[in-house]
């Protein structure tokens, strides 16, 4: 939610209040209790969107990626100590300069089809790397590509929060345009409940502009 969205939600959720602290003058089955409960809704609606917006990663990417970095120069550096024996074996496995992550998965691509080749994983296994060493490589490229992947639908399901989250500030605008006609109707010979109300539904202003930031009419602060 932006700024313009989130002073409409502070309104919303003071004209919610002033709702249950008068919820006697409101009766079940009025229009005005429909409206509220509208509004009540609203909020709800917003307060799950705003979760969805804001949902973290539970592992950095960056850490994935320093992980298969780390291996790589692990295969990288063995290869070059079996190279001492075997002249000409550690081509495959030289890491190009770029740390990019396409720079990654283009070596970690090319060493993993050379240790699928007979035998030659177990020349690494002699020089004491893990066993599992080849798994772990694989395991290293696979979260990096299903992180990728959960960015991409996290992504997407914030571009639906975000459309949906216009259509509740939209509906909760029209909640309280109605509002603001039977309360001002029903307490107009109140003026303190009238400015209880004024103070409900009125909508800060953006500090940084002078006029209302996007054309929309707020409920007036007055008669």
């Amino acid at each position: 939610m932006n700024d313009r969205e989130y002073r409409r939600y502070d309104m919303f959720t003071r004209v919610q209040t002033f709702g249950k602290e008068r919820n006697a003058d409101f009766p079940a089955g009025s229009k005005a209790a429909g409206h509220f409960a509208a509004l009540s809704q609203v909020i709800t609606d917003l307060d799950a969107a705003k979760a969805s917006q804001g949902r973290g990663r539970a592992t950095a990417k960056a850490v994935l990626l320093d992980a298969l970095r780390l291996d790589l120069q692990d295969i990288a550096r063995t290869a070059r100590a079996i190279d001492a024996e075997k002249p000409g074996f550690a081509h495959p496995y030289r890491l190009a300069d770029s740390n990019s992550q396409a720079g990654l998965f283009t070596a970690a691509d090319a060493i993993l089809i050379e240790l699928a080749k007979p035998g030659v994983a177990k020349l690494f296994l002699a020089y004491d790397l893990p066993r599992n060493f080849v798994a772990d490589l694989k395991a290293d490229v696979e979260a990096i590509r299903l992180a990728d992947a959960v960015k991409d639908s996290d992504d997407q399901e914030g571009v639906a929060s975000t459309v949906a989250v216009g259509k509740l500030i939209k509906s909760g605008m029209a909640a309280v345009t109605q509002l603001n006609a039977i309360v001002r109707n029903k307490f107009k010979r109140n003026a303190i409940v009238l400015r209880a109300w004024a103070n409900a539904s009125h909508i800060e202003r953006s500090p940084k502009r002078d006029k209302n930031d996007d054309g929309e009419t707020p409920t007036p602060p007055s008669a």
